[in-house]
């Protein structure tokens, strides 16, 4: 690929030489995270177990498609714009290929996307206390 690829998370050396992979290291902040996403063109999210990754969502808000892989399939809940994929080269960059190619059309798929909010959190909570 003719692209660059940034690792958000533990920043651990991994050894690469490679002046296209970037380790951004550990970031919480929520104005930072929102600038990673949107200087970026999709999210891989590698998890071979998750609960529920936030960042998915957040990917999604911010119109990023994202790459999942077969093992955490069930978080994607009928999402527009999260690819499931199976651990395989060939298939990875395929993937790519299309979302690049499909980029806009994809964007605009996930404006359907019925996301979480911080709204509709406080107000499940309000409505469970309320019923008490």
């Amino acid at each position: 690929f003719n692209a660059e690829f940034s690792i958000v998370g533990y920043k651990k050396d991994i050894g690469s030489k490679n002046k296209n992979i970037k380790l951004l290291g550990y970031c919480s902040d929520s104005k930072k995270l929102m600038s990673i996403y949107d200087n970026h063109n999709i999210m891989i999210l590698p998890s071979y177990t998750e609960a529920h990754p936030y960042v998915l969502d957040e990917c999604l808000a911010r119109k990023r498609p994202v790459i999942i892989f077969k093992e955490i399939s069930y978080v994607a809940r009928n999402r527009k714009g999260v690819f499931i994929i199976e651990r395989n080269i060939g298939i990875f960059k395929n993937t790519v290929g299309y979302i690049m190619q499909n980029y806009k059309k994809i964007q605009q798929d996930m404006e359907t996307n019925n996301l979480p909010t911080k709204k509709n959190f406080f107000d499940t909570f309000a409505e469970i206390f309320t019923l008490s």
